[in-house]
């Protein structure tokens, strides 16, 4: 599948208005592990408006593949040279990310799961800050203006018996704030959470975090909206036994 296919469905994401976003990460005691972020816009399948995007699910109305990143970052070599050093590193450190698309249109199902392995969680730091710089390939005149710009930063640590999820917000300029606006204003539905651990989990300090009965898992679920409002609403830790 050639890779402009596969960024005009993620293209079609942020013309949604409602779907469900998820955080999966799967965390071994030596800090190694498994992420996942999962976009499901089912639920939206039936309401997308714009001849372009009916056209486009009409042309593959099952669709079931999964797409490796290091061949995206090799295919569009050319136009990752034209970018700052900073976004080649963000873009490069995805060589092991990998896609795994759904799309029938029938069914009415449409799932994007992009995964990720991981050896610590330095690897993870703005994990969905890299992802949108390697969507943003897809603009041929690589115009940096196009991608989403990000209020905060996000970074994962995991000492002995506490993992952090740390949320520092960014200080933006008055462009950079309207650029952000403008990204996110149609982003609605809701972000969840779901985070593995082998060892016990003893609390949380998010308050209305849910703990599976075998006290492995622990998840959160918040409005988009006010995420995208106050980001350090997922600031939190985990205390561990």
């Amino acid at each position: 599948m050639k890779t402009k296919t596969l960024f005009l469905f993620i293209g079609v994401v942020l013309l949604l208005t409602s779907c469900m976003f998820t955080e999966e990460i799967y965390i071994n005691k030596n800090g190694s592990g498994n992420y996942a972020f999962k976009i499901d816009m089912s639920e939206m399948l039936t309401s997308m408006e714009g001849e372009t995007t009916k056209d486009s699910l009409k042309k593959s109305k099952a669709l079931d593949t999964i797409i490796f990143f290091k061949d995206i970052i090799i295919e569009n070599k050319d136009s990752i040279a034209k970018l700052s050093k900073e976004d080649q590193q963000l873009i490069n450190e995805l060589q092991d990310l990998k896609l795994h698309m759904l799309v029938n249109e029938e069914k009415k199902q449409m799932l994007l799961d992009f995964n990720l392995d991981f050896k610590n969680l330095d690897e993870l730091k703005n994990i969905q800050k890299k992802i949108n710089k390697a969507q943003a390939l897809n603009d041929k005149k690589n115009n940096p203006q196009k991608d989403m710009t990000f209020n905060a930063d996000v970074t994962y640590t995991l000492d002995k018996k506490m993992f952090s999820r740390n949320v520092k917000l960014k200080n933006l300029s008055t462009e950079e704030f309207e650029k952000h606006t403008k990204s996110t204003s149609m982003l609605e539905g809701t972000y969840q959470l779901i985070y593995h651990f082998e060892k016990d989990i003893k609390s949380v300090s998010y308050k209305f975090a849910q703990i599976s009965a075998d006290k492995k898992t622990m998840t959160i679920e918040v409005d988009m909206d006010t995420l995208i409002k106050n980001p350090k609403l997922l600031d939190f830790q985990v205390r561990l036994k």
